[in-house]
C-alpha cells in the first residue's frame, strides 16, 4: 500500500538493435532514471516486452560479450548460448506450416499468412531457447537513493534473435 512518501513510477526505453547476441549496456540510463524519481530504498523492475530479448546484470567485458566482427573471434558467451543452442539445429518451432511446407508441424502463434500463402517467420527457436538462460525480466535494489550493483556489475539488454524493434519497461518503486 502506498502512503504520501511512497512512489511507482515506469519508463519505457525503445531500441533498434543491430543483430543476433547484441549487449547494450543499459547501467547509466536506468541509474539517472533512479536518481530522477528521488527514492531513497526501494526497488527497480526491468522488463522487456519480447521473449527473444532479455536483460542481464553481468561484466561488460568485450571477450565476455564481445561482437564478433570487432573481436575477430568469437566472444565467450556466444560460444556458450550457441552450443546450447545452435541456430544451425533443425527445431519443430522453426517448421512453419505454410503452402511452400503443408507438413510443417508448427501451426499457432504465427502471423497472418501473405497473399500467396506463406508466412514471413524467423528461424528462431534457438533465440527461445537462450531465454532459459537469459530471462525477460530483473529486480534490483535502490539502497540510500543508489542502484545497488557490484563493481562489476552493469545492466544488458540483450537481443537474442535478428535486428528488430524492441522495447523494455523500467519500474521504479519505493520510499522517497
Amino acid at each position: 500500500m502506498l502512503n504520501s512518501n511512497s512512489i511507482y513510477k515506469t519508463k519505457t526505453i525503445k531500441f533498434k538493435t543491430k543483430y543476433r547476441l547484441e549487449f547494450i549496456n543499459i547501467t547509466k540510463e536506468v541509474k539517472k532514471f533512479v536518481k530522477e524519481c528521488k527514492v531513497k530504498t526501494g526497488s527497480i523492475v526491468i522488463q522487456t516486452h519480447h521473449t527473444t530479448f532479455s536483460v542481464w546484470v553481468n561484466e561488460s567485458e568485450k571477450n565476455l560479450i564481445g561482437n564478433e566482427k570487432d573481436l575477430g573471434y568469437t566472444s565467450d558467451l556466444k560460444l556458450i548460448l550457441d552450443r546450447f543452442a545452435s541456430p544451425n539445429e533443425n527445431f519443430s518451432h522453426d517448421d512453419v506450416r505454410d503452402i511452400n511446407n503443408p507438413n510443417g508441424k508448427r501451426t499457432d502463434d504465427l502471423p497472418k499468412p501473405n497473399k500467396d500463402g506463406t508466412i514471413d517467420e524467423p528461424r528462431n527457436a534457438h533465440s527461445h531457447a537462450h531465454g532459459l538462460m537469459l530471462h525477460t525480466s530483473l529486480p534490483l535494489i535502490i539502497e540510500n537513493g543508489n542502484l545497488l550493483l557490484g563493481k562489476w556489475q552493469n545492466i544488458l539488454a540483450v537481443e537474442l534473435d535478428h535486428s528488430r524493434e524492441r522495447k523494455l519497461t523500467i519500474l521504479v518503486q519505493g520510499i522517497v
